[in-house]
């Protein structure tokens, strides 16, 4: 497993790559190391280096700049959950959807339960569950509300009043 850091306007972020392919992101070392243990092999961990397009995907978004993430992914979770993250690696930038839309999207009625896989979300900004938003509110964020607000914000997304409540 390699490990790379990344300093960030919100903190330093942690990635974990498995097999060259990112499996999560932390806003918290103590929550990636506890993620870590719970969803990966034992194996040696190695700090490397971010490759520089990834930093310089990283260094356009957190300047307000649309940017597309083309990097491997490996999305570890329940089927559900994975069905879930597609959908919502499909907002654009900028843009924001419902968990009540999702699950419609997904022939389903279980709102709360996309919101409880949002929730489990292991690779936040490049899976930007960050733009599902309750009906009536912000809804969650693992990381926070504060960061979802400014995510959002960086990102221009028009909220309603009551998003701000």
């Amino acid at each position: 497993m390699n490990i790379s850091y990344y300093q960030s306007p919100l903190g330093v972020l942690e990635f974990s790559f498995h097999r060259n392919q990112l499996v999560h992101i932390s806003f918290d070392k103590k929550e990636a190391q506890k993620w870590r243990g719970r969803y990966l092999p034992k194996e040696a961990e190695h700090l490397m280096d971010l490759p520089p397009q990834y930093v310089t995907d990283l260094d356009n978004y957190f300047q307000g700049k649309p940017v597309a993430f083309n990097w491997p992914l490996s999305l570890i979770g329940t089927p559900f959950q994975i069905r879930v993250w597609n959908e919502i690696r499909m907002i654009p930038y900028g843009k924001v959807s419902t968990y009540k839309k999702i699950a419609g999207d997904l022939n389903s009625r279980a709102y709360r339960a996309v919101g409880q896989a949002a929730g489990a979300n292991p690779i936040p900004i490049l899976v930007p569950c960050h733009r599902v938003l309750g009906t009536h509110g912000l809804g969650g964020y693992s990381a926070g509300l504060n960061i979802k607000r400014l995510l959002l914000e960086l990102e221009g997304a028009k909220l309603s009043p009551t998003h701000y409540a």
